[in-house]
């Protein structure tokens, strides 16, 4: 195979967490779509699909103690695409659940597809799970459009940004912000793990949370008359609930970021690839007034985000700090990431599709909990994941269940 261009620091920690720690940064996207297909056509379809995308048929080799991206051979290898009926006794969470946790092999394709048909319902799950390294929250949504161009008979013409593989984000420049970047902040006690298995025996779970596209809409004007995000709205509910049900005031606060728009070579990279970086801040849970706490997050985030420079690790660095990572046991902080609007990214497909859902797996201990949020049809859509057995699955549950209370709370009479 023909390597194409080195990881980044980013990927490759991806790719290294994923074969040292039994897969601890796989991802499973799950979209519902109307219609059932005919199965030949189902083939033919996906098939085209990984033809087009190039990310869709990167392999990942070692060369000279580094990582890098090589093109494997075309076609879909056996087991990469499975199709059947949707289980009588597992719901659409269920099977997202179980294809969380049935790891990606190592050296191997770095995607999957399931597909689930439904025929009581009419509808047919579709089930994209793929290694970290090779997407992140922005690039998925593209990915998954292509997939429904593929099978719905709606393929667009060839688009530059969806056939290439970016820069390595490494070897560009981080555009200067201005001023002398703040020290980076020390970091709070991490949360103890309330169990320890082998790495076979861990897994990951999710609590669902969704909200009408009233209440959805109720928090989007709350936090625009209040000058914050909805991520840091969100950010603010988590630290307070996971603070409230474990009972700590001093926590530390991870978000992804995209790293899209900074370079100075290249400011519009690909849509295609994994081009996100994490920001890490203490942050308190003192019972604030979601507004007040969301200010005080959207302070601290600013203050990390300008802090923010491209790493240079070698790959053998990375490799010594990801064993570590899997040594560790105990929890570092919690963690929200934001896949952003979805309808504009899926186009034609918005109307068809009727349900849309991100998790990571998290087997190991870089993360006590991590919100997956996005925005479809006007209202949001939360995953709550966390490690099992490391995460007591209660905490998680009281966790998610008292986020979405803090959330509606502060809205009042407006829902």
């Amino acid at each position: 195979m023909k390597a194409i261009r080195r990881l980044s620091d980013v990927e490759a920690s991806f790719a290294l967490l994923h074969a040292a720690l039994a897969g601890t940064t796989q991802v499973a996207t799950l979209v519902t779509v109307d219609g059932l297909f005919e199965r030949r056509a189902l083939t033919v379809g996906v098939r085209s699909w990984a033809r087009r995308l190039p990310i869709l048929r990167l392999r990942i080799v070692e060369e000279r103690d580094s990582l890098w991206f090589a093109e494997g051979p075309d076609g879909i290898e056996p087991g990469q695409l499975r199709i059947g009926l949707l289980p009588s006794f597992l719901s659409p969470e269920d099977l997202l659940t179980a294809e969380l946790n049935d790891v990606l092999p190592t050296g191997g394709p770095l995607w999957r597809l399931r597909v689930a048909a439904d025929p009581a319902s009419g509808r047919t799950h579709l089930l994209f799970v793929r290694n970290h390294a090779i997407s992140d929250g922005y690039s998925t949504s593209w990915i998954v459009r292509e997939l429904l161009d593929r099978l719905f008979g709606a393929a667009r013409p060839t688009d530059d940004a969806h056939a290439r593989v970016s820069r390595n984000g490494d070897e560009l420049t981080a555009r200067a912000l201005g001023g002398r970047p703040p020290q980076e902040p020390a970091s709070s006690a991490a949360l103890p793990f309330f169990a320890r298995r082998r790495w076979p025996e861990r897994g990951t779970g999710f609590e669902s949370l969704s909200f009408s596209p009233a209440e959805s809409q109720a928090i989007k004007r709350s936090c625009k008359e209040g000058g914050i995000t909805v991520n840091q709205f969100f950010a603010a509910a988590l630290t307070e609930a996971f603070g409230s049900v474990t009972g700590r005031t001093e926590l530390d606060f991870f978000t992804a970021a995209s790293l899209r728009g900074r370079y100075q070579e290249e400011p519009a990279l690909a849509d295609l690839g994994c081009f996100i970086t994490v920001l890490k801040q203490p942050v308190r849970a003192d019972g604030l007034p979601l507004p007040a706490a969301a200010q005080r997050y959207r302070s601290g985030f600013g203050q990390a985000d300008a802090a923010w420079r491209p790493t240079r690790r070698t790959h053998a660095e990375i490799r010594r700090s990801v064993l570590e990572l899997g040594a560790l046991e105990a929890f570092p902080g919690i963690c929200i990431t934001n896949l952003g609007v979805l309808d504009p990214a899926l186009g034609p497909h918005a109307e068809r599709v009727t349900a849309f859902r991100t998790v990571v797996n998290r087997t190991a201990a870089n993360y006590a909990v991590v919100l997956h949020l996005s925005t479809f049809k006007g209202a949001f859509e939360a995953a709550l994941a966390y490690g099992t057995p490391a995460m007591d699955p209660a905490v998680a549950a009281d966790t998610a269940r008292l986020l979405r209370e803090l959330a509606l709370a502060e809205l009042g009479a407006l829902v």
